[in-house]
């Protein structure tokens, strides 16, 4: 792995303290090696979530205490642009393409009146649209027509509708289609998508609305990196979870319209963490508005997350120092995936490293999968585009 010694320069104090804290109460086991089937098994057990369901749509996940979850439409939405860049990158696997499009037709069928995609799993009552969720299925009829897969941009249009219907001028949705009635930094996400529709489709209304929402992300930014409203809940510290969701979400979308104030607010925030990553044994899934840890425990979802994030820094602005620090991220996630034989986990990794932490306590979720098979081959590409 290259490595820029510039990274190790001027660490603030306020790392050494927080290694010397977290050191004293918890003991975290050395990683294990990263298996060179990571990305098949990955992919499989996303296969598998598919079929938990009957085909319709995308399994939660697994617990160890429930079993298999029902389908969840927001996830299933981008577990399935997962499938399609896997399939491309294996010659065209045509039983995953057709695995994406029944999942994106999937998605037309429980898609509400208004637009909107509900929350929860199905079998949530009463159902709601909410924004998040139907900006990650978004995501999925776009990729879907991207792919050259039509019969999506119908169900697209009344998406990208539904979400600027209900945002208001300060760039901010409705309470009532919100999560737990909260404006959400990790939002950006959806601005991400909404960009990519707008671009697809010429609707200026959909782009104007996805500008405003990352203007009002950036202004939730504080000096030393820090969201507001980065939660899923009130009185609730961001997961990295939460704060990879907020970055990627503005990373990609300055990807699409050059926006440098997009970029610079990741930037601001990633170089806090990839100090952090540098002297701690790993990245805790919870941090304070002073970059203090706020957990004990891993969420190995924010981990890959964080690394896909930086990974893509590397190559939008080709500074070494996001090639290692993404690196790094993705191979100690990764290397929890579960390889044991028992199918019901093979390939995944759970949400908490230990398991029982307090992210998705017991259990594997199929976005935590997910993220860690597109951190994966992002892993591949730039590790062979810095040996070239």
């Amino acid at each position: 792995m290259l490595r820029d010694p510039a990274r190790l320069a001027a660490v603030p104090a306020i790392v050494a303290r927080d290694a010397a804290q977290i050191a004293a109460r918890t003991v975290f086991p050395a990683e294990p090696a990263m298996r060179a089937d990571r990305l098949d098994l990955a992919i499989d057990w996303l296969c598998r979530t598919h079929d938990a369901t009957g085909r319709q749509g995308s399994s939660k996940g697994f617990s160890l205490l429930h079993g298999w979850f029902p389908a969840y439409p927001e996830t299933t939405g981008y577990v399935l642009g997962t499938l399609l860049e896997y399939a491309a990158r294996r010659g065209g696997r045509e039983d995953l393409v057709q695995r994406a499009r029944e999942m994106g037709d999937w998605e037309c069928s429980v898609q509400e009146p208004d637009g909107g995609i509900m929350q929860g799993q199905i079998g949530t009552t009463p159902r709601r649209s909410i924004v998040f969720n139907t900006g990650q299925v978004l995501h999925g009829w776009v990729d879907l027509e991207e792919a050259g897969h039509s019969g999506y941009d119908e169900a697209a249009a009344r998406a990208g509708r539904f979400l600027t219907d209900e945002m208001g001028a300060d760039g901010t949705w409705n309470a009532a289609v919100q999560y737990s009635g909260l404006a959400h930094t990790y939002d950006s996400r959806v601005a991400w998508a909404m960009l990519r529709w707008a671009r697809r489709s010429g609707d200026e209304s959909v782009e104007d609305a996805a500008r405003r929402q990352l203007d009002w992300v950036c202004s939730r930014q504080r000096a030393n990196g820090w969201f507001d409203d980065c939660v899923f809940k009130l009185g609730t510290t961001p997961s990295t979870h939460a704060i990879a969701y907020t970055l990627r979400g503005l990373l990609e979308s300055h990807a699409i319209v050059s926006e440098e104030r997009w970029l610079e607010a990741v930037v601001r925030t990633s170089e806090v963490l990839i100090r952090k990553l540098e002297v701690l044994p790993r990245l805790v899934a919870n941090y304070d508005d002073d970059w203090k840890p706020a957990a004990s425990h891993s969420c190995l979802t924010g981990t890959v997350q964080l690394g896909g994030v930086w990974l893509r820094l590397y190559q939008v602005t080709g500074d070494a120092r996001w090639l290692n620090a993404g690196l790094k991220a993705v191979e100690q996630g990764a290397a929890r995936q579960e390889t044991g034989p028992w199918a019901a986990t093979r390939g995944a990794i759970a949400g908490s490293f230990p398991v029982w932490g307090r992210y998705a306590p017991l259990q594997y979720p199929n976005w935590a999968t997910k993220f860690m098979a597109d951190s994966l081959m992002l892993h591949d590409d730039c590790l062979a585009a810095a040996e070239r």
